[in-house]
């Protein structure tokens, strides 16, 4: 009867073992199973399958005018949102600092696409301004049908810098456009949003321009970087709290593109034009891209989508990498630019 006791305990071991192995399996193939799926979506959705289509958003009243608000409209980006809102048949709400230069837009706009066009002239880093312009664009609201902003205006530091050795007024005016600006004109909009959305009216959309040294800080452009993170943390708080008033509120998270303020003039593969990024983002509404797994947040760009995808994938090494490299190519940028300052002193 011992002899019998002992032998079993070798099957009891092996039994277990098996067990173990089986369940050790199943994890390892669930985890490959996600991981394929997550890819074969990604690839999916930068190639087929298509976003919520812009004109969602369009008044459901037949005649009546759609307004887009678009923030940030000189120069980049927010041109681009203009031109293609317009084409899409928006009416668009030119806001920015520089009124010769929206002037110049609004007439090629409303030339080009027969639509109609508005010019508010705002300051994002003066309180005053804002506040001025804010009221302004809350009554246009009042009277008109906003169904999309854009929340596109923003600066960075004229040249990447030290934190310590940064001008606190340079602190305040990123600090001031980037982040109350965008709150402060948001908060006039999107009350009059809410109102055309309740019930089974028009949806609208809130679209805020992010930026992946948000979710890959780069060194030496710090106060940068904290700006448009909160923008992110933000951007997923208020669409929480509309999500069921018929308001879209998403992120888009660009990496570099050309434009006054990457200060990069010839596109490549990892550069886009700032035209084939509205594209990539339009055509994009509310599909994550590379931001899988990140609520209302959104990396449409293929060569962008792969960088965010990557970081989520691999996580803390991808993020050290990510602020080395970035460390690197901003010191070199910094140096040039410091020595091209100091060559046009010298010819003073």
């Amino acid at each position: 009867m011992k002899g019998e006791g002992k032998s079993s305990r070798p099957d009891i071991t092996i039994a277990i073992d098996t067990r173990l192995a089986t369940t050790f399996a199943l994890v390892g193939a669930t985890y490959l199973l996600q991981r394929l799926y997550s890819i074969l979506r990604l690839f999916l959705e930068l190639t087929v399958i298509p976003g919520t289509n812009v004109k969602t958003f369009q008044s459901r009243h037949q005649g009546t005018k759609t307004w887009a608000i678009v923030t940030g409209v000189t120069s980049g980006l927010g041109v681009e949102f203009a031109r293609q809102l317009a084409a899409k048949g928006y009416c668009v709400v030119l806001v920015a600092r520089r009124r010769a230069a929206m002037e110049e837009l609004a007439e090629e706009l409303s030339t080009k696409y027969s639509i109609s066009t508005k010019i508010i002239v705002m300051d994002f880093s003066d309180p005053s301004s804002r506040s001025q312009a804010c009221a302004e664009l809350s009554a246009f609201c009042a009277m008109h049908d906003p169904g999309v902003l854009i929340n596109n205006a923003g600066v960075s530091h004229e040249m990447p810098e030290p934190f310590v050795e940064t001008d606190p007024l340079v602190i305040d005016q990123i600090v001031q456009t980037n982040v109350l600006g965008t709150l402060q004109l948001t908060r006039a909009v999107l009350p009059h949003m809410i109102a055309r959305s309740k019930g089974k009216g028009s949806k609208s959309l809130v679209l805020n321009v992010g930026s992946l040294d948000g979710r890959l800080p780069a060194p030496l452009l710090a106060v940068y970087c904290y700006t448009k993170a909160g923008l992110e943390a933000w951007t997923k708080a208020l669409a929480w709290e509309v999500r069921s008033k018929g308001v879209m509120v998403q992120v888009v998270l660009p990496a570099f593109v050309i434009s006054n303020m990457s200060k990069i003039r010839k596109s490549s593969l990892t550069v886009p034009t700032a035209r084939k990024f509205v594209r990539s983002t339009l055509s994009s509404l509310g599909l994550p891209g590379g931001a899988q797994g990140r609520a209302s947040t959104m990396t449409p760009y293929w060569a962008h989508a792969i960088m965010d995808y990557a970081t989520g994938i691999f996580g803390y090494s991808s993020e050290m990498a990510a602020m080395h490299v970035s460390h690197w190519m901003h010191r070199d940028i910094r140096r040039r630019a410091l020595a091209k300052r100091a060559r046009l002193a010298k010819a003073q």
